[in-house]
């Protein structure tokens, strides 16, 4: 039963790191967060391969006029 339970413990931690991830992640902000954090959830390491490989290592930067 406790091997189990650690089973089913590990697998929510692996299903819950990519969400805590993009969460943290200062490459987005607003909307554009939320729509990652539902692919995310609805995805999970798929979604977090894409968020890395897709966004810019310094986020949006601001254009000079």
């Amino acid at each position: 039963m406790t091997d189990e339970l650690m089973l089913l413990m590990g697998a929510l931690c692996l299903y819950l790191l990519p969400i805590g991830l993009v969460a943290g992640s200062k490459r987005t902000r607003g909307h554009e967060k939320n729509g990652w954090l539902i692919g995310t959830l609805l995805f999970s390491w798929l979604a977090l391969i894409l968020y890395f490989s897709m966004i810019p290592k310094g986020g949006k930067q601001k254009k000079h006029r």
